[in-house]
């Protein structure tokens, strides 16, 4: 090949397999991403194995005379299998993900090592068409035909355009569960959507090229995006830009050096990686430094504003303050101690739920409305308009989401607890943010945001500790 350019003429010997690997860097990573947002990159490296002991397992039927030989040729035989097999192991992980018990990494790890072990077992019951299999398990991108690329570029295609049509309820089902579940009364119909999108596009990926491909494009492309860019849409179009460039840059280097294409992109993918990592850290680095500089003008030349004080309860009225649900990121269940013996007992029997314990996020509830009313505010729980949102916790952005779905009028009060930990019953280190929005277009009226340690000396036992530590954040948060 005489240059880079030629890569792009139709008469190039080659072409379609420019277009195919082009075609698989845009739509895997797209895949990729939304199961990397899901906590479910693991799925991405054993579903391509699963489809490969499907494909092996399929042959392995043909020879023993179970399934006839089909005139469409070895890859419709071995996407039929890898269809089936990918989507047995879905719908059983699916089951197991929210019927089961353990870790999903656990499950993941498993059905991986069994997927491996039941490849290479197919593949030594089938000696006479094993070289067929790996060489269908390989993934000749280079060899694929204009047949081929008929076909791949329609069942991508198609996953392209689910995956843009739907990006709005996938991205929220993937990032945010709870919103989901608020604003489309469900996430179950969106995952299998998902699942279905992904399979389809792994099995048919691993017969065109193999699964080490499929899994480099699925991960390789995402993880590097994500560290540089900010945003959903701008994270998958990076990492669909980043695919596509891999699997050019992978083509041109591996014809012209001649290298396997796969392992040419896998390591291409696993560079752009660490280049992105070295930005991400050039980056830190730079705006630590412009907010070093900031911040010695700001000492020097300003003096320092007080925070705005919270708006007059006339200012609202006659409108409410809609109290949402405490929102919880600090990864702690944060249940308050029960002073009841029994109930001790009986949760230790299993006769009663932890979960129905009250929890500090409840207390900061009560005495956020409790301070409200005192100063006037005419206070509302949105569970009373509306009891889908009894479990919600969204945060300030869906405030004007939650205003034109839900008929919400006046402001809305959102907080978080970001940290909440204690090592004795003297003190107790939070960090707690507070914003007062406007229903209407979301525009912020007070905000605080409490951080440090807040002294409960007097507390007898942990409970009482985290009620003091209540008292003592709102006392600081309203003054």
């Amino acid at each position: 090949m005489s240059g880079f350019a030629q890569m792009f003429d139709p008469s190039y010997l080659l072409f379609p397999a420019v277009v195919a690997s082009v075609i698989l860097g845009l739509v895997l990573p797209l895949i990729g991403a939304y199961l990397i947002l899901r906590r479910a990159v693991f799925l991405g490296l054993t579903l391509p194995q699963v489809a490969g002991a499907g494909l092996a397992f399929t042959f392995w039927l043909q020879q023993l005379g179970v399934l006839p030989h089909l005139e469409a040729g070895e890859r419709s035989l071995g996407i039929i299998g890898s269809l089936a097999f990918t989507f047995v192991a879905m719908g059983l992980l699916g089951y197991l993900e929210r019927h089961g018990s353990g870790l999903a990494e656990g499950r993941l790890a498993a059905a991986y090592a069994l997927a491996g072990a039941l490849t290479i077992l197919f593949i030594v019951f089938n000696p006479a068409g094993e070289t067929e299999i790996l060489s269908l398990l390989k993934g000749e991108v280079i060899a694929m035909s204009g047949a081929d690329i008929k076909v791949m570029a329609l069942v991508f295609g198609l996953v392209l355009v689910g995956l843009i049509y739907f990006r709005r309820e996938l991205l929220l089902s993937s990032f945010d569960r709870d919103l989901a579940f608020l604003l489309r009364g469900g996430v179950a119909a969106w995952d299998l959507l998902l699942y279905f999108l992904s399979g389809l596009s792994i099995a048919v990926g691993v017969i065109m090229a193999g699964p080490l491909l499929v899994f480099s494009f699925m991960v390789l492309p995402p993880l590097a995006a994500k560290g540089i860019s900010r945003g959903m849409a701008r994270f998958l179009l990076l990492a669909s830009l980043i695919g596509a460039l891999t699997a050019l840059l992978g083509f041109y280097v591996s014809v012209r050096l001649d290298w396997p294409l796969g392992p040419t992109d896998v390591t291409l993918g696993c560079a752009f990686v660490f280049i992105a990592a070295g930005l991400r850290r050039m980056l830190a680095r730079t705006r630590a430094l412009v907010v070093l500089a900031s911040a010695v003008v700001l000492i020097w030349g300003c003096s320092q504003r007080p925070a705005a004080p919270l708006p007059a309860a006339e200012a609202l009225a006659p409108e409410p303050v809609w109290l949402f649900r405490v929102k919880n990121t600090s990864g702690l269940s944060l249940r308050l101690p029960s002073a009841n013996p029994l109930r001790s007992l009986a949760e230790m029997a299993g006769r009663l739920s932890p979960d129905a314990r009250a929890t500090v996020m409840d207390a900061m509830r009560a005495a956020l409305r409790e301070e409200l009313q005192r100063r006037g505010f005419v206070v509302r729980l949105p569970e009373e308009k509306d009891p889908r949102l009894a479990a919600a916790t969204p945060d300030a952005k869906a405030a004007p989401t939650l205003a034109r779905e839900g008929g919400f009028g006046g402001a809305m009060l959102f907080t978080d607890i970001r940290r909440w930990e204690t090592d004795s019953r003297q003190f107790v280190r939070a960090w707690v943010e507070l914003k007062l929005v406007r229903a209407s277009d979301g525009a912020l009226l007070w905000e605080r945001t409490i951080r440090r340690a807040l002294p409960t000396p007097g507390a007898a036992d942990l409970g009482q500790a985290y009620g003091d530590a209540v008292k003592a954040l709102l006392a600081e948060a309203f003054q």
